[in-house]
């Protein structure tokens, strides 16, 4: 009596029309039964003896495939098999709607598992949870041509989200023939948790072919899980051996767990800049503002400061600038006289230097000659300013306006990198359009951006039901990365027109007159009438005709009859 309780009370604890729930107390159930749903990259089944891949799709991931595998529970084999997926709020079928449907018309016999693709649009505004939704099933038994049988069970599955690891250093620069300990953020921008992240570093070569730059000490560091939207930090000590070198940077394999528990891993390169060694004197150099760095193409303001580290005053100080580079010219001041300065002097001097494209990407020094006075004695002092050569990344978008592509709506325009080196991973977003779209799309990737080259991009949007012709207000934003790996980004606000799509005349269906097939009708029945009544007239002249010649026989009656039908043809 107990467990007929039990049963009782699950049958009265889900819907009636659940066959899912019927197939776990029914043993004598025959039909299609859920056995596993997952996301995945493609539409067909594997080749034999491979499995599908499991995927992570996040919102705002757009077009994805979710797999539904389905077993064959039964003893007759089943086939034109048409599933129907209710979809969850925030996911629409890629065609629309709210329903996304998926055919298998292969013969699946008894026992036997088949998988049906459902293709979804995965919007910006779905939750990473599990979700269970409802799915019909229609099928026909291989001896039931013809007639169809309906299966309703849940389909559970869950939007996993996405792990996205980046990485960036705090503290980009670091002292030549030293260890530098180099705070590094692992950062997780993406949907779903990392779990198991354990990252090794490594040298990079650079840009002459050596690997300059070499991690000291610990080279692996296991930080464990780091969650969407969350960051870790490691401390790797590296060193380098001079600052004349092309430009430094790290290598970070991480390996992690995925929202499936499956081992991934990528590598992020994070780029430093090599500062000049440091200065064993009573005076005290180090570059000012963003000198580390220097602009190719353009006059560049360099800066540097010096200091009294001696606690005594000093005179007579004549500090001299003269560039490493026979490319890199310094075009303004490149001396200057500082008759005094005392215990607590320090002061920023600045000049404009020019170095040529050609040298992007490069690294160079600036010599920094020092002569002065201490305590009544001459001093000569040098260092070596270090510098990186970076190009100019001047990103512009132009013509940006709505129009209709294959008659989808698409948010278009052209963007123009107007410096003179290329934006990494280039990346574009529609981040706002109120009251013209619905729903914005996700990122799109576009790839390089190269200098002066305009780069088109086209964004399919929804339209909201109630947007009319007029003009609107869109938010695009674009990221991108330097020749260091360091993320920018560039916000882009302006007014677009729009305008409904109209149907072009070849593609308008002609009209539907109703008079037309009327008056058709009409001439037909008048045709049909008019064949009666001459037939009937023929017939009653023949008749007469009978009556009035008798004494004719009948053979001679046929022959005039015939002969007046040969005159009128």
């Amino acid at each position: 009596m107990v467990v007929f309780a039990l049963l009782a009370s699950l049958l009265l604890a889900v819907p009636a029309a659940s066959v899912y729930a019927q197939n776990l107390v029914d043993t004598n159930y025959s039909g299609p039964v859920f056995q596993d749903a997952f996301w995945t990259n493609r539409t067909t089944p594997p080749p034999q003896g491979t499995s599908l891949d499991k995927v992570e799709v996040g919102p705002g991931d757009g077009a994805s495939i979710l797999a539904v595998v389905v077993v064959n529970r039964g003893l007759s084999d089943i086939t034109s098999i048409t599933g129907t997926l209710n979809l969850p709020s925030g996911m629409t079928a890629s065609g629309g709607g709210s329903r996304a449907v998926a055919k298998q018309n292969d013969l699946i016999h008894a026992g036997v598992a088949f998988t049906l693709f459902f293709q979804v649009d995965v919007s910006k505004y779905a939750n990473v949870q599990g979700y269970n939704a409802s799915l019909t099933v229609q099928y026909s038994r291989i001896l039931e041509v013809g007639q169809y049988r309906i299966a309703e069970f849940f389909a559970p599955f869950r939007l996993t989200g996405k792990a996205v690891l980046d990485a960036e250093a705090v503290n980009r620069e670091i002292v030549p023939g030293s260890a530098n300990q180099v705070p590094i953020t692992i950062i997780n921008k993406g949907t779903a948790a990392a779990t198991g992240v354990v990252i090794t570093v490594s040298a990079s070569a650079n840009g002459t072919g050596g690997a300059s730059a070499v991690t000291v000490g610990q080279k692996t560091f296991d930080v464990g899980s780091i969650p969407a939207n969350g960051t870790a930090e490691i401390r790797p000590t590296i060193y380098t051996s001079s600052a004349g070198e092309t430009s430094q940077s790290i290598n970070l394999q991480v390996s992690y767990g995925n929202a499936y528990g499956v081992k991934t891993s990528t590598n992020i390169q994070v780029g430093l800049v090599v500062l000049p060694r440091a200065l064993e004197s009573d005076l005290s150099v180090t570059p000012a503002g963003n000198s580390s760095i220097v602009t190719a193409g353009k006059i560049y303001d360099y800066k540097f400061a010096v200091s009294n580290v001696a606690g005594t005053p000093l005179s007579n100080v004549l500090i001299t600038l003269t560039s490493q580079s026979d490319s890199i010219k310094v075009l303004g001041d490149s001396k200057w006289t500082v008759k005094s300065m005392d215990a607590n002097y320090n002061k920023e001097f600045s000049t404009q230097v020019f170095a040529p494209t050609d040298d992007i990407g490069k690294s160079t020094t600036f010599r920094l000659n020092l002569q002065y006075l201490s305590v009544g004695q001459t001093k000569t002092d040098s260092v070596d300013l270090g510098a990186y050569v970076d190009g100019e990344i001047s990103i512009r978008a132009y013509e940006i306006g709505v129009t209709y592509i294959g008659g989808a709506p698409n948010v278009i325009g052209n963007l123009l990198n107007e410096g003179n080196t290329k934006a990494l991973f280039t990346t574009i977003e529609l981040t706002k359009a109120e009251n013209l779209v619905s729903n914005p799309p996700p990122q799109q990737y576009l790839g390089d951006l190269e200098e002066n080259s305009p780069l088109p991009f086209s964004i399919p949007v929804t339209i909201d039901s109630n947007a009319g012709a007029g003009t609107y207000p869109v938010s695009l934003k674009i990221t991108y990365k330097d020749n260091l790996r360091q993320i920018h980004s560039l916000d882009i606000n302006m007014q677009v027109n729009f305008a409904l799509e109209q149907p072009s005349k070849e593609s308008q269906a002609p009209s539907f007159n109703p008079a037309i097939p009327v008056g058709i009708g009409i001439a037909i029945a008048a045709v049909i009438i008019a064949i009666v009544i001459i037939r009937r007239r023929k017939k009653s002249n023949l008749k007469r005709t009978i009556t009035e010649r008798k004494q004719d026989d009948i053979e001679s009656l046929l022959d005039s009859q015939r002969l007046k039908t040969d005159e009128h043809k």
